[in-house]
């Protein structure tokens, strides 16, 4: 007799053809790939527990792929996922990573298997040590997600083979068929008990590490100061009207739009924020003594530039918070300085014009939001809001480092990748109410949306129906030149198909521009329409 040494998936009795035995082959290389992955993820997630969430290999990979997108590829998904775009690249992520780790295991070669392991480890590895913030210990969730995942491979292959010496003869206990349903239970058992493991050391890990990091119990326990300034609260800032917007924007539905696939969670107690630069008296700071220091309370609006023509990432809040003008008096601005280099906690960085960051009060580094501390999504403990810049140039979250510097020195982020310097906002409008495509009944219709130029403000706003002449608005109330301002026109609807459009104007009498630009490199720019039908 024989011995037998070769895998189980080999050598499948009553079956002579090469083509069967090759898709079993694969089939099992295949439940091994998958749960080796499993394997692979969750002893890493679980080791992410010593060196924070952003070091789990999913993150580091997804973040990799961020600082790397091509612009045009970061506006599409930007406009096809929306606020949901870190959910789709991270679902890619995972998309990807089992498609492989399936696709190398159902070649039933377990070099190659191997490699694969060891190369997604080492990409775990490079992603992870070159994000910004990294330190040494980044490293090791996806070195020991890789050394589990070898093993778990190892063990699952070896356990295919029958055990045994000798082939029983057909029929007989102990045959071939007997040995190899033996080896698929013991496979199948193994394989079983990897993916049960895997699945639970991801979950615990998550949980762990999320309780480990959070900061919870420190943004509970802030109590925000009373503002030493505020501006006024004024009636009439709003319209009874469905679907438009309210003057000041929930926390909930405030837009979120940065690179954080993880949200960062800072505590009070350890947080810092440094001033250097081209200063004469370079220092750091805790949030207490921030607190300490005179603040305001104003009301600003905040505007992606990756908003397209009408779109929906702009936001209005009261912000409570320090001038950043106080801070940088203190350290003492030399001559020369035109850019307030800002980086966050995950190293995002974000270049601010000097001028526009010490104009006035509004421009501060705010630690409140609506009157409650800072959302985690919206930069607690501390972050920059300075009116009349688009966010990439002004509204740094998770703020940690405000350096004094020069454009020709420092180049921020969204600069590197193609987007103006200073990103100052365009004056825009758009509709709420009616919708696209919105079917009315003919009468009085009220026709609703909002106009926007923080540190400008908006003096009127017309709305014309098909290619009849301009009718002016009538305009909310604001407090302030730094919010947008809602509006309404009431509508004689007759019926048929008509387009509406919008435009706005200045408080120095300038008209909106009616020519249309993309997003980069400074914003989008042109005139919203709408089409509806009235019956």
């Amino acid at each position: 007799m024989t011995a037998i040494r070769s895998a189980w998936w080999h050598r499948i009795p009553g079956v002579t053809g090469s083509g069967e035995q090759r898709a079993q082959r694969g089939w099992i290389g295949a439940i091994a790939g998958a749960a080796t992955l499993l394997a692979f993820l969750g002893a890493a997630q679980l080791a992410a527990v010593v060196s924070g969430p952003s070091s789990a290999p999913t993150i580091a990979i997804g973040q990799l792929v961020i600082a790397h997108v091509p612009l045009w590829l970061k506006d599409l998904a930007i406009t096809t996922f929306g606020e949901h775009d870190k959910t789709a690249l991270l679902s890619g992520v995972y998309v990807v990573a089992v498609v492989v780790a399936v696709g190398l295991g159902s070649l039933g070669r377990r070099r190659v298997a191997l490699a694969g392991i060891g190369l997604l480890s080492a990409v775990a590895v490079l992603a992870a040590l070159t994000r910004p913030t990294a330190g040494p210990l980044w490293a090791v969730p996806a070195l020991a997600g890789g050394l589990v995942a070898a093993g778990s491979y190892w063990l699952l292959t070896r356990s295919a083979g029958p055990r045994g010496s000798r082939v029983p003869s057909p029929g007989q206990p102990g045959s071939p068929g007997a040995a190899d349903r033996l080896s698929r239970r013991r496979f199948l058992t193994l394989a079983g008990s990897v993916t049960a493991f895997g699945a639970a050391t991801l979950v615990t890990g998550r949980t762990v590490v999320r309780g480990a990091y959070d900061a919870v119990a420190s943004r509970a326990a802030v109590v925000l100061p009373r503002p030493t300034s505020s501006s006024p609260k004024v009636a009439g800032t709003s319209f009874d009207v469905p679907g438009l917007d309210s003057y000041i924007t929930p926390n909930d539905r405030f837009y979120r739009v940065d690179t954080a696939l993880v949200v960062p969670q800072l505590s009070t107690e350890d947080y810092r924020l440094r001033v250097h630069g081209m200063v004469e008296h370079p220092f750091e700071i805790g949030f207490d003594e921030l607190l300490a220091m005179p603040t305001v309370e104003r009301t600003v609006t905040l505007v992606c530039v990756s908003d397209p023509v009408g779109g929906p990432y702009l936001g209005n809040a009261r912000w409570i918070g320090v001038p950043i003008r106080h801070l940088l008096e203190r350290a003492g601005v030399r001559q020369g300085a035109d850019q307030l280099f800002m980086t966050s906690s995950d190293g995002m960085t974000i270049g601010a014009d000097l001028r526009a960051a010490t104009a006035d009060d509004a421009a501060m580094l705010a630690v409140g939001m609506n009157g409650r501390p800072l959302p985690f999504e919206h930069g607690f403990p501390v972050r920059a809001v300075i009116p009349g810049s688009y966010g990439y140039a002004s509204a740094c979250k998770w703020l940690v480092d405000m350096e004094v510097t020069t454009y020709e020195a420092r180049t921020a982020y969204w600069v590197q990748r193609g987007y103006d310097r200073r990103g100052a906002i365009h004056l825009e409008s758009k509709i709420d109410t009616p919708a696209s495509f919105a079917s009315l009944h003919a009468g009085a219709v009220d026709v609703a949306g909002s106009a926007w130029l923080p540190g400008v403000g908006i003096s009127r706003v017309q709305v014309k129906v098909d290619d009849g002449v301009w009718h002016d608005a009538t305009l909310a109330a604001v407090d302030s030149v730094d919010t947008w301002r809602l509006w309404r026109w009431r509508w004689d609807a007759t019926p048929g198909t008509h387009s509406i459009t919008v435009r706005a104007v200045d408080a120095r009498g300038r008209v909106q521009t009616a020519a249309s630009s993309g997003v980069v490199p400074g914003g989008a720019t042109g005139l919203q329409s709408v089409v509806v039908t009235v019956r």
